[in-house]
């Protein structure tokens, strides 16, 4: 079984360009979104089951949109200075974690611990 696509929406280039380079160990295909106008076409496109998106570029109302919209899509969230609140939030909204972006572990974490297998054809 092949891993799931991934997409990234990640302000800092800086850190986007790490991450996406990281990510593409543990992902098949790994896909960068640059607005959350964007990342909801490339979604409705890949078909990715994978998601980590900065906070300042797509706003919890759209995480929680996206959640209800791709209910087998893991959203893990991220932000230079997560915290307790927002932790909660990012939760509430959909997403299985909040995490700092250069914070891989827990990104990976998140996304293995909450993969579902893939539904098979009848």
């Amino acid at each position: 079984m092949t891993s799931p696509d991934v997409v990234i929406a990640q302000k800092n280039p800086e850190i986007l360009l790490g991450m996406a380079k990281d990510l593409h160990a543990y992902f098949s295909k790994v896909d960068v979104a640059e607005s959350a106008v964007e990342l909801h076409n490339m979604l409705l496109r890949s078909g990715a089951r994978v998601a980590v998106l900065d906070l300042e570029v797509v706003g919890l109302d759209e995480v929680s949109e996206l959640a209800h919209e791709f209910s087998d899509l893991t959203i893990v969230c991220t932000h230079r200075s997560p915290d307790e609140k927002r932790w909660m939030e990012a939760l509430n909204a959909g997403a299985v974690d909040f995490c700092h972006p250069r914070d891989l572990r827990s990104i990976l974490r998140a996304t293995r611990a909450s993969q579902r297998p893939l539904a098979r054809a009848a």
